[in-house]
């Protein structure tokens, strides 16, 4: 396992542990006081600390650019829908013109955890399938020299 899959690893770990304890402390404290629970998915800055001496290859480069650009398009929606979504329903049920720079310093939030979840799992759903790959290409080589 490569320093990339490591640091997804920590990135898809870290926000399982976010959302049941967002989900546990929802009768307590209510939805947006334990949205706050989610600062704790800053703890991935610590993910940095896994860095390898080698240099990644070609493959790996070509993953993690794949993985980085499908997590800024689902970032990119998430937080198109949030701000949209917001707006509509403060303007729908609240009849409020404006929206909350508070919620919307949120909404920004969720869009890096959009953007580094789905990152993170791109890269583990890629590295699997490369690994695949190889296993079966080696497979079908081995059976065809003996």
């Amino acid at each position: 396992m490569n320093a990339e899959q490591k640091r997804a690893w920590m990135g898809v770990v870290t926000m399982a542990f976010c959302v049941v304890a967002y989900l546990s402390l929802i009768p307590f404290f209510g939805p947006l006081i334990a949205f706050s629970v989610f600062g704790l998915y800053a703890i991935n800055m610590f993910s940095v600390l896994f860095r390898e001496k080698e240099k990644p290859d070609e493959r790996d480069i070509a993953l993690a650019r794949r993985a980085t650009l499908g997590g800024f398009a689902m970032s990119y929606g998430a937080f198109c829908l949030g701000c949209m979504g917001t707006w509509f329903a403060v303007f729908r049920f609240r009849g409020d013109e404006t929206v909350s720079v508070h919620i919307l310093g949120s909404i920004t939030c969720f869009g890096f955890m959009v953007y580094y979840f789905t990152r993170s799992v791109a890269i583990l759903v890629l590295y699997g399938r490369a690994v695949e790959a190889e296993d079966l290409s080696d497979s079908s080589h081995t059976g065809d020299m003996q």
